[in-house]
């Protein structure tokens, strides 16, 4: 099974209270998939960059969001003042619009009321009414409005991967925001200034990190080292993103899997395309979380 390699945007969320020790004991999760927990640990060695403060805040103030363009002019203050959590949900804000607008509202580059936007939606979830409708609440004032002086995503983007923040500097080895609508670059991918940035972005530990890396097969192959793109997947899971049934994850996965339902985790739907090859496939996972949490970089590529 290839990297999911999506355009379909995945929403911003906040990142778990704490990054587990690999030394924990698994639990079963709501999300399928086996947890790494001990509430009491401290944060991992591998963990040199903590998110900024407030980055929890904003993330979960952007999914909650229902007018975009408000949300940014909030955080336009903070951005501007140099707050790279700030630069970094003003970009994801701005990126979400170009791409989720584009793709269920203005199809063909046509401008599209609501309801003609309704009437060509597929009808199969993860492209249900109900998403159409968000997507264009919204995104629809800040489409209109032609806010200039929000300025262009790949700048906020930039600010963000120069300030430390690791999601972006995910985002930034193998994006580039203005290009086109999925803004992926192969030669950007393969560039040494990736390499650097994806190295930089997995000692944070952060899940959303992983998830990218898996999402589009961003993780060095040799012929000394090939982990699956999936394992990245369940790695993520592992750390604490939500994986769960309805999940933003979930939804960006089954854009491309007609077999999807609404009550799979992602453990399920990647379950279902391994088959019997998952329980290896999950034990990879943790191998991944095991090798972040001692800072064995060179053992994962990096």
């Amino acid at each position: 099974m290839a990297a999911f390699k999506w355009t379909h945007y995945v929403a911003s969320e906040a990142p778990p209270a704490h990054i587990t020790e690999a030394t924990s004991q698994p639990r079963a999760s709501e999300n399928g998939v086996a947890v790494l927990v001990d509430k009491n640990a401290p944060p991992p060695r591998s963990q040199e960059k903590q998110p900024p403060a407030g980055s929890t805040d904003y993330a979960v103030q952007l999914h909650a969001a229902t007018d975009y363009l408000d949300f940014i002019r909030m955080l336009l203050p903070a951005a501007r003042a140099g707050d790279v959590t700030a630069q970094f949900n003003v970009f994801r804000a701005l990126d979400y619009c170009a791409i989720e607008y584009h793709l269920h509202i203005d199809r063909g580059g046509i401008r599209r009321t609501l309801d003609d936007a309704l009437r060509t939606a597929a009808g199969r979830w993860p492209y249900d009414s109900e998403t159409v409708r968000q997507i264009y609440a919204r995104c629809h004032a800040l489409v209109e409005s032609g806010a200039n002086e929000i300025g262009e995503r790949s700048d906020w983007l930039r600010r963000a991967t120069e300030g430390g923040y690791p999601l972006a500097q995910a985002i930034a080895s193998h994006r580039i925001p203005d290009s086109s609508i999925s803004g992926e670059s192969e030669e950007l991918a393969n560039s040494e200034d990736s390499r650097r940035l994806l190295a930089s972005a997995i000692r944070s530990g952060d899940p959303r990190v992983l998830w990218e890396i898996g999402g589009f097969g961003l993780a060095p192959k040799s012929d000394e080292l090939d982990i699956p793109d999936q394992a990245w997947l369940l790695a993520a899971c592992q750390r604490g993103l939500d994986c769960a049934p309805q999940s933003d994850q979930v939804r960006a996965m089954c854009t491309w899997d007609p077999g999807c339902q609404p009550y799979e985790s992602v453990a399920d739907v990647l379950r279902r395309a391994d088959g019997t090859g998952y329980p290896g496939l999950e034990a990879r996972a943790r191998w991944i979380n095991e090798k972040i949490d001692v800072g064995d970089w060179a053992a994962l590529g990096f």
